[in-house]
């Protein structure tokens, strides 16, 4: 009997080391499968990651953009840039289209900030696309090449498609009737073409031709666009939000205190506001300093209630795109965009602020 239960106790024994056993393999299974299925899950969230981009990161060639919209590879002839400072903003890197031999069309490229590139660091910072015209001035074709896609805010495939066969004349007597409704992109991807069609214009026709049509309008790309309502506090304390402000209109002026050239230029375009009525805008200065004495250096050469708000690292006014010193942004109501530029006494800022401040 003494044996027998020496037998069972042997085998309880066995079997708890048995169980023990495959408890430990069990759990080692276990650890393998979970493994297995992070991996897995990590793997298909980069992969998912990486497709949610894919749309943003498509690029093809300015060949292929060309083959497009013409049907066919054209040579490539005359490279230029297209400026003319006194008139048009922005300048445009253009060249001559060509086949058999004989000139067929004329490109520009067209470049705007990307606004999807803080999505992901594999996207452009930049998006730009093909502008492709006859010798008649007239689009054939408008084509996003680097990226293919970006946010619009609207119908991508159909904005690009209302270009085709609009005319120069049409941009610059704003008879265009491309939509755009709410999407700063889309009115600024438009307000640039106009830009580049107004310079072929002028190559085409001369400076005389089109003053007569465009009576002297300065243009402009970020017309129209709204201004992004940041929040901060004045020098005094007190908050200042745009979007407050929007029954006003607003004149938004960055600067260095320290450079002596920027506050006189400042005081210059001060002198050219106070011709006209001012009662129902506001004045707001960012100074690029430290210290409330700097501050009132360029503050106070603008008029009495004029809000300032000292930037020091400049990170109010890179949002609002003042940050160069001087530089000035009419702002119309509704956070409406008028201009932006130097804030000097060049031809084109007093001839904004004329047309900003001079009409209802």
């Amino acid at each position: 009997m003494s044996k027998s239960r020496d037998g069972r106790k042997k085998e309880r024994k066995k079997a708890k080391t048995n169980k023990k056993a495959l408890n430990k393999k069990n759990i080692r299974t276990i650890i393998i499968v979970s493994a297995i299925i992070v991996a897995a899950i990590i793997i298909t969230v980069l992969v998912l990651k990486t497709n949610s981009f894919s749309q943003y990161t498509k690029i093809i060639s300015k060949d292929e953009a060309r083959e497009e919209i013409l049907g066919y590879i054209p040579g490539v002839s005359n490279p230029r840039a297209l400026s003319n400072a006194l008139r048009i903003a922005d300048s445009f890197a253009v060249e001559d289209l060509e086949k058999d031999g004989e000139i067929v069309a004329k490109e520009a490229i067209i470049v705007i900030d990307n606004p999807d590139s803080e999505k992901s660091s594999k996207i452009s910072q930049k998006a730009s696309m093909l502008l492709v015209i006859d010798d008649e001035l007239n689009i054939l074709g408008l084509k996003p090449f680097k990226p293919t896609y970006f946010t619009l805010g609207i119908d991508f495939d159909n904005f690009f498609d209302a270009f085709k066969g609009k005319s120069a004349d049409q941009f610059i007597l704003k008879v265009d009737g491309i939509y755009t409704n709410d999407s700063n992109t889309a009115l600024l991807i438009k307000n640039k073409v106009k830009e580049a069609m107004s310079l072929f214009y002028i190559e085409k026709y001369g400076i005389t031709e089109y003053d007569k049509i465009s009576k002297d309008e300065f243009t402009f790309a970020e017309k129209g666009i709204k201004v992004e309502p940041i929040e901060t506090n004045d020098i005094n304390g007190e908050t200042v939000d745009l979007s407050k402000l929007k029954d006003y209109k607003l004149i938004l002026i960055g600067g260095n205190p320290h450079c002596g050239g920027c506050v006189t230029s400042v005081k210059r375009i001060s002198n050219e506001i106070e011709k006209y009525d001012i009662s129902n805008t506001k004045f707001l200065v960012f100074s690029f300093s430290d210290t409330l004495e700097d501050a009132h250096k360029i503050g106070d050469q603008l008029p009495e209630g004029t809000i300032i708000i000292q930037d020091t690292d400049r990170s109010l006014a890179k949002q609002l795109k003042i940050d160069a010193s001087p530089y000035i942004a009419l702002v119309d109501k509704d956070l409406t965009l008028f201009y932006r530029g130097p804030c000097e006494p060049t031809r084109e800022t007093l001839a904004n602020i004329k047309d900003f401040l001079g009409g209802e």
